[in-house]
């Protein structure tokens, strides 16, 4: 029941996120930007959480290591991929790649080793596949390649959510807890935005008269802090594949947000890839197991 609460609020949060990000890059701030100011604002929260419980994260080079990737794949790359893309594909759409990581974790277990292929899973398999194919092949022929090219990027974002589910297993450091972990993830994360937004010189402080932007991201950080200690403690508790499992309550709710918020059209491929990725996943859903059994200390 934990596991289940934990995978249910921590979807509903990141789909919220999503949807707050239209919101904000609408209001005129740069996707990057908004992920800076999301990303330093929910760490310095987990952070000051972790100082009065009395665990502050480690700075030692093996934690470090695991911030910064962990960072860069879990957080900075799919997130600031996602906000650049829900102005250009809409909340729905950009929702649908959020339900597509489970298959891609079993997908690359395999690949190394962690699973084996089975029939009912590679029907699975098959299934995800053929959701996909629903969104993308119709526009192999459209007179317009933009939104094709939209689609090719967006699929930047399930493969670096696979990858940082896995990352952040197995490399879980030996006796360390959830919150500091997310709080370093989360700071490693602000500064790749802040980088990157340095070197384009964009970086974009909203001013004091802003408020309904700045309103949009105090709300930001405290859904952010709250998602990534459900994260965490769901990664820790139920593993890699189990955690996956958010992308699906992510995506309806961003569905259902995108429509009922921002008049976004329910079209009938949205639905068909969507049921076809979550009975995929349902077929190939290994046992997981927690993440601290994986851990290693190096």
């Amino acid at each position: 029941m934990k596991a289940l609460l934990l995978l249910l609020g921590a979807g509903m949060l990141g789909g919220a996120s999503i949807l707050l990000a239209k919101l904000a890059v609408g209001a005129g701030i740069s996707p990057l930007s908004y992920l800076f100011w999301q990303c330093l604002g929910a760490g310095g929260v987990l952070l000051v959480i972790s100082t009065l419980r009395r665990d502050m994260p480690s700075f030692a080079p093996r934690y470090l290591r695991y911030y910064f990737i962990a960072g860069l794949v879990s957080l900075a790359l799919p997130m600031g991929v996602g906000y650049f893309m829900v102005p250009h594909l809409g909340a729905a759409l950009a929702g649908v790649f959020t339900a597509m990581p489970p298959l891609i974790t079993y997908l690359l277990s395999m690949c190394i080793g962690l699973e084996r292929a089975r029939l009912g899973r590679m029907v699975g398999l098959m299934a995800g596949f053929a959701g996909v194919l629903v969104l993308y092949v119709p526009q192999l022929s459209a007179p317009d390649s933009t939104l094709l090219v939209y689609l090719l990027i967006a699929a930047i974002i399930p493969l670096s959510l696979a990858m940082g589910n896995v990352y952040r297993t197995a490399d879980w450091p030996v006796g360390a807890n959830p919150v500091p972990l997310a709080a370093g993830m989360m700071l490693a994360s602000a500064l790749y935005c802040l980088g990157f937004e340095t070197l384009r010189a964009t970086l974009m402080v909203p001013s004091i008269d802003q408020s309904y932007l700045w309103g949009i991201i105090m709300v930001q950080i405290v859904v952010a802090a709250l998602m990534y200690m459900c994260h965490f403690e769901l990664q820790r508790v139920a593993g890699p594949v189990y955690l996956s499992q958010i992308g699906y309550v992510m995506a309806l709710t961003t569905l259902i947000g995108g429509v009922a918020l921002f008049n976004e059209e329910l079209r009938p491929e949205l639905l068909i890839t969507l049921g076809c990725v979550v009975l995929g996943t349902f077929l190939v859903r290994p046992g997981g197991k927690k993440a601290t059994s994986h851990a290693v200390d190096v």
